[in-house]
């Protein structure tokens, strides 16, 4: 059973929950919930959805006793939130709901969130965030500006979100570029205050803020955009990263972050967080300058040196530019073998950029986007084995 204010504005939910339950589940308005609720089956009623918006925020009172009735007739309860403040979350969430997801659910959210309410209290996801997917983290580090880290960022998680429809893969891309993140830019996204509120606000910082402060691309990945404004790096501490990235792991399978093109405090605790760490660079002197920089610092701080994996951008193709000589002489000279090859895309990439949409929308055919494409089967690859135990 569903319950909303408008049950028509949840179009998309509708859809999954006609596929679901093949079409015999039942919705009425949220000031009927207590009655229509008290009249259910606990044993043959799996769930209660509250669907609430931002409109419904000067009448909360009626989804919480619609949460509060449902907790009492022993039914657990949905509940998915579109644009939501934390505040307003927070007071659903603490009236009884068992789980939460936000609005439009990404691709097999609602099933397998179902599936967990069947299951019972023991196989649900605290709010804590203490148990989840503990999902894989990827930095993304330009080693100079204008590399194309954020391309090859938000190109990745578009790629490693497009999985099959019953695969229930959840991908997520953080811009942590505090002054000039461009993420939200490349998806065409608003930068959303909520990332301020995120790292100012501590004491409201959970894992259902967290996520509630999470935009959705396309429905298939979940981004935490740069704040509006240009924010000092120091606003964010160790501490402030490492429980961001933690909530948004025991939420999501890969979670991409897009780094600032400097080393900060919390630099280190990415990468000790992290599964692989992408170092990005082109074929120049600057970057090469750049990179000795960088590996002098890991090694200084004895950080692990053995995570970073190095791409090169915009690398030469057969007899350019001296091709494979060049680059065997650069990796000879910084003492580091690079790990993967980008071709250089083209004005496709710059293109599909200032259109607000991934290479794989725009340009799917484009060399860059295939490269990029095998990247992210060869991590989903790697995520399989290690459930597995294959590693």
């Amino acid at each position: 059973m569903a319950f909303a204010r408008d049950m028509q504005q949840f179009d998309l939910l509708i859809e999954d929950l006609d596929a679901e339950y093949d079409g015999a589940w039942s919705s009425a308005p949220i000031e009927d919930a207590p009655a229509r609720i008290a009249a259910l089956d606990p044993e043959t009623a799996d769930s209660v959805i509250v669907a609430a918006q931002a409109e419904d925020e000067d009448a909360l009172d009626t989804f919480e006793a619609a949460i509060a009735a449902a907790r009492e007739a022993g039914i657990p309860v949905l509940l998915v939130v579109e644009d939501l403040s934390a505040v307003a979350l927070h007071r659903l969430i603490r009236a009884g709901a068992a789980e939460f997801t936000p609005y439009p659910l990404p691709e097999g959210v609602l099933a397998e969130t179902l599936t967990k309410l069947r299951a019972g209290p023991a196989a649900q996801v605290v709010a804590s965030g203490a148990s989840g997917r503990g999902g894989m983290i990827l930095p993304v580090q330009g080693i100079a500006g204008g590399v194309g880290a954020t391309t090859l960022a938000v190109n990745l998680a578009w790629e490693m979100a497009q999985a099959p429809r019953k695969v229930d893969r959840k991908v997520a891309l953080v811009d942590l570029n505090l002054q000039f993140g461009s993420v939200a830019t490349y998806l065409d996204l608003a930068r959303r205050e909520a990332t301020m509120q995120l790292l100012t606000e501590p004491e409201n910082r959970d894992r259902a803020a967290i996520v509630d402060a999470m935009a959705s691309f396309a429905k298939k990945v979940s981004v935490l955009t740069a704040p509006p404004d240009c924010m000092p790096f120091e606003i964010a501490g160790v501490e402030d990263v490492r429980q961001i990235l933690d909530a948004i792991a025991a939420t999501h399978d890969f979670v991409i972050v897009d780094m600032p093109p400097v080393l900060v405090e919390w630099s280190s605790t990415v990468l000790e967080m992290a599964e692989t760490y992408f170092a990005v660079m082109e074929l120049d002197m600057r970057c090469a300058q750049n990179m000795l920089r960088f590996l002098r610092a890991l090694k200084s701080e004895d950080l692990p040196i053995e995570k970073v994996q190095y791409i090169l951008n915009r690398a030469p193709t057969g007899l350019t530019g001296g091709g494979k000589p060049r680059i065997k002489r650069m990796a000879e000279s910084l003492g580091i073998e690079y790990n993967v090859l980008l071709p250089d895309g083209g004005k496709a990439v710059m293109n599909s950029a200032d259109q607000g949409a991934p290479l794989g929308e725009n340009a799917s055919g484009n060399v860059l986007r295939k490269e990029i494409r095998k990247i992210s089967k060869s991590l989903v690859e790697l995520a399989e084995r290690q459930k597995t135990g294959g590693l």
